[in-house]
């Protein structure tokens, strides 16, 4: 299995990408992590290529799925 990890940085940069979307900026993000001696996280892939969408535009043809309660977003 595939395993990259995403700092507060990368989620937030992430997140970004929605209010770019918004003002019909360029989304197009690709994250690159070369960190695969860390001792502890090494990344199991090299590039993730991200698409960002609105739950509007993701959810169209169905209702979206339960989140766990710890899990809902503040």
């Amino acid at each position: 299995m595939e395993h990259i990890y995403l700092s507060r940085r990368n989620l937030l940069t992430l997140l970004s990408k929605l209010d770019r979307k918004k003002a019909n900026e360029p989304t197009a993000c690709t994250i690159v992590k070369q960190d695969n001696q860390h001792p502890v996280y090494p990344q199991t892939m090299q590039v993730c290529k991200v698409t960002a969408l609105e739950d509007t535009e993701y959810y169209v043809d169905r209702e979206p799925g339960k989140v766990h309660l710890l899990d809902e977003p503040k």
